[in-house]
């Protein structure tokens, strides 16, 4: 930035960048996508609570961001990340739950649990992982309404801009949700989660997000009745299905 300029009489703006207390420039006056590391962005879009209060106190906006791309990665799938985002569906009543290749079929019995009408979800699976990225991008650019959750490995760089940016002129809640190890490729997902299972939930780790660095987990109680029972997938594969009377899983609920 060449400051002469800045200041010079015949060059200088109309509206000039405004100053904190302390005399220094707010970054989101000189662009709204700037701001200061050590402290949180000041989101330009809409958030949802998470539904969890120390969840919350680690987003910018305090919330999940609205129409914006955010990253869920797991070392499995199964682990709670759909009930993670449970709160969520279930303040945005008005808005399909699209699910776009999820590794098994949505459980009835766990919406009718989390009170979530089933009437609400579309489940889409297509053939191919590029055909799961069409299908995103297709429902961000064509239905604003909608909850939408996106599980995929492999996502070239170039789909991730375009998924991020349909979300962001669409206004949808918009998650991907990948293994673990696409951490270590860059994204451009302002927004990135780390999820591990416990007894209890889950631990999640903030691997991205507009705002100081986050060295400590998050710890969300999804099973707050559980008895620290050993915390398992229910979508490993080669698992056999309930039988029919067959009780559900306390971790279904």
């Amino acid at each position: 930035m060449n400051h002469g300029k800045a200041c010079a009489p015949a060059r200088s703006p109309a509206c000039p960048p405004s100053r904190s207390r302390a005399g220094l420039i707010r970054p989101e006056s000189i662009h709204p996508a700037l701001w200061r590391a050590s402290s949180f962005h000041t989101p330009q879009q809409a958030t949802v609570s998470t539904g969890f209060a120390q969840l919350d106190r680690e987003l910018p906006g305090q919330g999940w961001p609205v129409g914006s791309l955010t990253e869920l990665a797991y070392d499995q799938p199964g682990i709670g990340e759909v009930n993670l985002l449970r709160p969520a569906m279930n303040q945005l009543t008005e808005r399909h739950i699209v699910l776009v290749h999820p590794p098994g079929e949505p459980c009835i019995h766990c919406c009718v649990n989390w009170q979530i009408d089933w009437r609400r979800l579309l489940l889409i699976a297509p053939r191919s992982a590029d055909d799961a990225l069409w299908a995103a991008e297709q429902i961000l650019r064509h239905d604003s309404r909608a909850i939408l959750l996106c599980w995929a490995s492999l996502v070239p760089a170039a789909a991730l801009r375009r998924l991020h940016l349909a979300a962001r002129d669409g206004g949808s809640l918009f998650f991907l949700l990948r293994p673990a190890s696409t951490l270590r490729q860059p994204s451009i997902a302002p927004l990135r989660l780390r999820l591990r299972p416990t007894a209890q939930g889950l631990a999640l780790s903030i691997a991205k997000r507009q705002g100081p660095t986050c060295n400590t987990p998050v710890s969300i109680p999804l099973y707050p009745h559980s008895r620290g029972i050993d915390h398992v997938s229910l979508d490993l594969p080669g698992l056999p299905h309930p039988r029919s009377g067959r009780p559900h899983s306390r971790l279904a609920k």
